[in-house]
């Protein structure tokens, strides 16, 4: 049997080619951590600045009772509303 020397190995290029891609990979992971930390680092900058930062825990409870309420004085103004309507409807019937 003759062989030639620059015969191609399909494992051979199989085993390039995921060495290729996983390099690849490291590469983009590596470039993804760099911006992460970067990004990181500008939010630590912001929060290391002499202002006072407030954070108000329970807004979201507050903007509940507000709606809460809201529903509350609408669903009253239609009632006022609906028994004035009917209030005019009453008094057209005896007419």
């Amino acid at each position: 049997m003759h062989v030639h020397p620059n015969q191609i190995n399909p494992n051979t290029q199989l085993d390039a080619l995921y060495a290729a891609e996983k390099a690849a990979a490291k590469r983009e992971a590596a470039n993804t951590r760099k911006k992460l930390l970067e990004f990181a680092a500008e939010l630590a900058g912001e929060s290391d600045s002499e202002e006072a930062c407030v954070v108000k825990l329970g807004a979201h409870e507050e903007f509940k009772e507000q709606t809460k309420q809201q529903n509350q004085a609408s669903r009253k103004k239609q009632k006022q509303q609906s028994d004035s309507d009917d209030a005019d409807n009453v008094i057209s019937d005896w007419a």
